[in-house]
């Protein structure tokens, strides 16, 4: 059975780092496929597609239409089953809106998803969806963590 878990974890690596930063936003074909491998591998590989559509890179957000991002956070929804599911969704609605959490309501957020382990990219997202000047969520996110690790 251990055997069988790394083996998902590597997948899930492997996953990740292929879309990470090379996003295929501009094929919905190969968006919708990415969609279907991550259900498959797990609930935090389902969070980093999403992460990634909620957090287009600076120089592709002009030649990416917001609706086409929301069209696929809707394939999504309907696809995946989790309890954080609603919650990562409005959030990164918000994020391709523009709209920013307060440090606050992120850090409420982040309570939430502590309840879950080892759901790194939903928790990422919350970290970037507020501008955290005071440095609040670190030391959150770092006892977080910690406790996932145990």
């Amino acid at each position: 059975m251990s055997n069988y878990k790394t083996m998902i974890t590597e997948r899930e690596i492997k996953f990740i780092e292929s879309i990470d930063c090379n996003f295929p936003y501009h094929n919905k074909q190969k968006c919708l496929k990415l969609i279907d491998i991550a259900l498959t591998l797990s609930p935090d590989a389902m969070f980093f597609v999403i992460q990634e559509i909620c957090r287009v890179p600076a120089s592709m957000k002009s030649k990416i239409s917001s609706e086409s991002l929301f069209e696929l956070l809707e394939v999504i929804k309907t696809k995946f089953e989790h309890q954080l599911k609603e919650l990562v969704i409005e959030v990164a609605c918000k994020l391709i809106n523009g709209e920013e959490l307060t440090v606050d309501d992120a850090i409420s957020k982040m309570e939430i998803i502590k309840k879950y382990p080892r759901q790194y990219a939903a928790f990422s997202i919350l970290y970037f969806s507020c501008d955290d000047k005071d440095e609040k969520l670190e030391p959150i996110m770092d006892s977080i963590r910690n406790e996932w690790n145990k």
